[in-house]
């Protein structure tokens, strides 16, 4: 009985040992017995109150406009923090040359991966028509020119230039044009020929062209009446005021150099006889006229400069009772102060007849009237003179020519004025 009582006090004493110990420890745990320690004045294990870091302007969506970038280490509803340890992910580069142009409404240009992010000329397209074709194929050199041109506008790269104002029928300019071109000539007949003895001839019309694209262009040369006048009325001379020929072709500018300011087209015109027989505007069924003319300029300085266009044609009768004949024409003027407006001028023509016709006249008249001469083959015109455009504005200008034919004065010209008005878009 004994022994049970001197156990249980021992496990009561053991119990109460334990139970101080384990009490008396839990202050070293807890430094309770060491000092506090502080790190910038604030105890270590005292809660801190921690900000929370926002944006102080709000994020604003707009359309066709890039977002301002978040600064780094913004903390922002939605958008997760951060990852500590990776660097911050570096800024859109700027806007401009190298740089896609940015998205949205008010820029709807396409961009193409690769090239410089300047924007197109046009969208790009999958469906273009045989011209598009040709001059993405053809590239950016001499055979290619500017996409911005309006609908059957003129081709205004080579505004420098001026007109023919002689041999207006057939002195085609190279350049792709819309304009209308009235147009009025009085010749006089030499009197050293021996079928009309002198007199005059007058022709009063219109010339007209519109430019389908920069080198595709469809040309009136001729349209309007005439009036033979000769000392002699007779062989059918009546002096009436009759229905002209009508000329008419395509032409096509195929050399563009903006660079080197040079301009070259050929084309060919259809010579329909639609006149009377009073006016011999009836000879033969049909004549074509292929021709190749050019521009250029040069000696350029303070001054002005040098302009030289010239023309050569070739005039081929289908039928027997038409005159054939070669043409060259060359024009050099002088752009006063580059003002693209006052042009004195120096022009020569120079007709040659490769063949005869089968009326019996022994003369021809050219550009004005194709007679159709017998025995005339290898006899010449040679035509000098000087001539003005004035160009009061680029859409309207006007030209006055005088010729004198120095060469084959036994012909239809002794002497001739031309005058005309352009009217341009």
């Amino acid at each position: 009985m004994n022994d049970k009582i001197n156990l249980k006090k021992a496990v009561a004493c053991m119990g109460i040992f334990l139970s101080s110990t384990v009490f008396g420890q839990e202050g070293v745990w807890n430094g309770a017995s060491r000092p506090v320690l502080t790190a910038g004045g604030a105890s270590i294990g005292a809660p801190i109150s921690m900000p929370v870091k926002t944006n102080s302007n709000p994020i604003i969506l707009t359309q066709g406009v890039d977002p301002s970038p978040v600064p780094p280490g913004a903390l922002t509803p939605g958008v997760p923090p951060a990852v500590p340890g990776n660097p911050p992910p570096p800024p859109p580069p700027p806007s401009g040359f190298g740089s896609p142009p940015p998205s949205g409404f008010g820029n709807n240009q396409p961009f193409i991966p690769g090239s410089t992010g300047m924007p197109l000329d046009r969208p790009a397209n999958n469906n273009l028509n045989f011209l598009d074709s040709v001059r993405e194929y053809t590239g950016n050199g001499p055979f290619s020119g500017s996409t911005s041109r309006k609908l059957f506008e003129s081709d205004h790269a080579f505004d420098n230039f001026a007109s023919p104002t002689t041999n207006l029928f057939l002195f085609e300019d190279p350049r792709a044009l819309t304009e209308i071109r009235p147009l009025y000539m009085f010749q006089t007949i030499p009197g050293s020929n021996a079928t009309l003895q002198g007199g005059t001839v007058n022709y009063l019309g219109a010339q007209a062209r519109v430019a389908i694209t920069e080198r595709i262009s469809f040309v009136i040369n001729k349209f309007g009446w005439i009036s033979l006048n000769p000392t002699d009325q007779q062989d059918g001379f009546n002096g009436d005021l009759s229905f002209s020929e009508l000329w008419l072709g395509p032409k096509w500018t195929f050399w563009r150099d903006e660079k080197n300011n040079l301009v070259a087209a050929t084309g060919l015109t259809f010579e329909i006889p639609s006149g009377p027989q009073r006016a011999f505007q009836n000879t033969g069924n049909l004549s074509l006229t292929p021709y190749i003319s050019a521009a250029h300029s040069f000696g350029r300085s303070s001054y002005g400069s040098f302009d030289v266009l010239s023309v050569l044609n070739w005039n081929i009768s289908t039928t027997n009772a038409r005159s054939n004949y070669l043409n060259l024409s060359a024009q050099l003027d002088y752009d006063v102060l580059n003002w693209h407006r006052f042009y004195p001028m120096v022009n020569f023509n120079w007709f040659i007849y490769t063949k005869g016709g089968q009326s019996q006249f022994n003369f021809d008249g050219v550009d004005l009237v194709n007679f159709g001469g017998q025995s005339i083959g290898g006899k010449s015109v040679v035509t000098l003179g000087p001539g003005l455009r004035y160009k009061w504005t680029e859409k309207v200008q006007s030209g006055i020519g005088l010729d004198w034919a120095v060469v084959g004065n036994q012909f239809l010209q002794d002497f001739r004025m031309s005058i005309d008005t352009i009217i341009r878009y």
